[in-house]
């Protein structure tokens, strides 16, 4: 009986250590799934709750804000520290786990005097210690700091190679922004305990912090070189892929890490990863599938985002909708409204994607600069001129682009067209002047000066556009088939410009010029057979 019982110790201890190593590895479904067989056995195994009790925090954390579960999964935390504390209400570990519910429940006072107790019950106990600095470091402030150093310090002093003590100092500094020293006490933890994949993991992450992608990327590929199913290792290996542009390695990547982890939150983060490195198609068949099986409004959102950035505009603003739908207004950001107006307008619904253009810049004044182009663009296409300037006007108050006082000074070209007002033709000169000086090899631009001056000289009598289609001309001349349709309205001009001013020879030129460009001018047509007579009585 002796050996029985020896053998079912041995069991219980092996499993666990197995839902200690789920838990650094972040399989938190697993976690449970053992604690709870060993609890049905063996109700009294206090370290079993507390290991529970982390998963459920694990899940916690992972989640997204709108999981519904979150409440229940904190809920769910506290009540396995609860019971190991019925059992044992000395029992330390607990009131460590109690006081980490505290601080994400943001009840700080209440997670301090949690603390205070895990202190006082675990001060003998390496663990205790070890887990009771930990959340002291989550606290944070100087007393979490000065308590987790003090913890920890404390805890060296008992066992100086304990490599969780060491990892324990990293992640202190490292929370504290001090990278060297975190990246020292990783590499202590190492060479303790060479073959333990989190030692290199948790270095990775601080190389992470620190930017410095090379040394991160050995160091998770350590990780899983030691234990290939180290799937938070994976993850981090395709963020550093992505951050490097490296969209292939960082895809296979983030494949493994969802295969190992296929829990919803590695799906969000995967497809999220997707969008981001712009593999569109991708992204939206990941999130269907994840969506047929559960919601997510982080995943709703993507998939409108995904299907608009893929040209799939009706879609977009479907799936869009089904969102707006289930999201808080309050929790609304000024991108949904953003994306939602873009599509919109890609879809030819002008007049509403005006409204959720600046729903979006309400939200968020900071993408006026962005916006007010867009949204211009839209009152463009409405015929709403007077709207499109002064959007226009806005934006190039928080960006003063050539591109926006280009756009600028059409719409005024336009305006002093629709309105009969010769005062915006002036407006529409500074515009495109003010462009003309920034960029004076542009040619479109001096077209467009030529326009707006031939408006404020309807006769021609003053030649106000003639030095800009000349400009024209020179700039041109050595593209035709680039610059061809402003040069046949250079040559247009011109010609006409010299015949109301009788010089019929410069007329006859420009008149050819525009009849080799467009061998079909009408214009050209009519007025070369007169100019050669007129030339030809002199």
């Amino acid at each position: 009986m002796r050996y029985v019982a020896f053998v079912i110790s041995l069991l219980w201890a092996q499993s666990l250590a197995e839902a200690e190593q789920a838990l650094s590895r972040e399989n938190y479904s697993r976690a449970l799934t053992l604690t709870q067989q060993i609890l049905s056995a063996k109700p009294k195994e206090l370290y079993a709750y507390y290991l529970q009790g982390a998963a459920y925090l694990g899940q916690y954390r992972q989640s997204d804000e709108e999981d519904t579960r979150r409440t229940l999964l904190l809920s769910q935390a506290r009540e396995s520290f609860t019971q190991a504390l019925g059992k044992n209400p000395k029992y330390a570990l607990a009131h460590v786990g109690i006081a980490e519910v505290e601080i994400l429940g943001k009840n700080p006072e209440a997670a301090k005097a949690a603390l205070a107790k895990a202190e006082e019950y675990g001060a003998a106990e390496v663990k205790a210690l070890i887990e009771a600095a930990r959340v002291y470091t989550l606290l944070g402030g100087k007393l979490g700091v000065d308590k987790a150093t003090f913890l920890l310090s404390k805890a060296k002093s008992k066992d100086a190679s304990n490599a969780a003590i060491l990892r324990g100092l990293g992640d202190l500094w490292l929370e504290q922004g001090v990278i060297e020293l975190a990246i020292d006490n990783y590499q202590q933890a190492i060479r303790a305990e060479t073959n333990n994949p989190e030692n290199h993991y948790k270095l990775g992450l601080a190389y992470m912090k620190a930017k410095s992608y090379r040394e991160a990327g050995d160091a998770f590929r350590k990780a899983v070189e030691i234990d290939a199913t180290f799937a938070p290792a994976y993850r981090e290996l395709g963020e550093i892929y992505y951050q490097v542009q490296k969209y292939q390695q960082a895809k296979e990547n983030y494949q493994k890490y969802v295969m190992l982890k296929p829990e919803l939150p590695a799906r969000v983060r995967y497809a999220t990863f997707l969008y981001l490195s712009k593999d569109y198609k991708s992204a939206i068949q990941e999130i269907r599938s994840v969506l047929r099986d559960t919601f997510s409004l982080t995943l709703q959102r993507l998939l409108g985002y995904s299907l608009i950035e893929d040209g799939q505009y009706d879609e977009g603003l479907t799936e869009l909708a089904k969102y707006f739908d289930k999201q808080k207004p309050e929790k609304v950001i000024a991108k949904d409204y953003s994306f939602y107006a873009k599509a919109l307008d890609k879809s030819g619904k002008d007049s509403l994607a005006v409204i959720y253009y600046q729903k979006a810049i309400d939200k968020e004044p900071s993408l006026a600069a962005e916006l007010y182009p867009e949204m211009a663009n839209a009152l463009n296409t409405l015929g709403r001129y007077r709207e499109a300037a002064i959007a226009l006007e806005k934006a190039i108050e928080k960006n003063p682009s050539l591109n926006h006082y280009y756009a600028l000074g059409r719409i005024y070209y336009k305006l002093g067209q629709t309105e009969k007002d010769t005062t915006y033709y002036g407006k529409a000169i500074r515009a495109f002047e003010y462009v003309r000086e920034k960029k004076p090899d542009l040619v479109p631009v001096y077209t467009e000066l030529g326009r707006c001056a031939a408006m404020l000289d309807p006769e021609s009598t003053e030649g106000r556009a003639k030095p800009y289609y000349e400009k024209v001309i020179e700039l041109a001349s050595a593209e035709l088939s680039k610059y061809r349709a402003d040069l046949i309205e250079a040559y247009s001009y011109l010609g006409y410009y010299h015949y109301a001013k009788e010089d019929y020879q410069k007329s006859y030129e420009a008149y050819t010029k525009l009849k080799e460009l467009d061998p079909q001018n009408p214009q050209a047509a009519q007025a070369l057979p007169y100019l050669e007579n007129m030339l030809k009585r002199r």
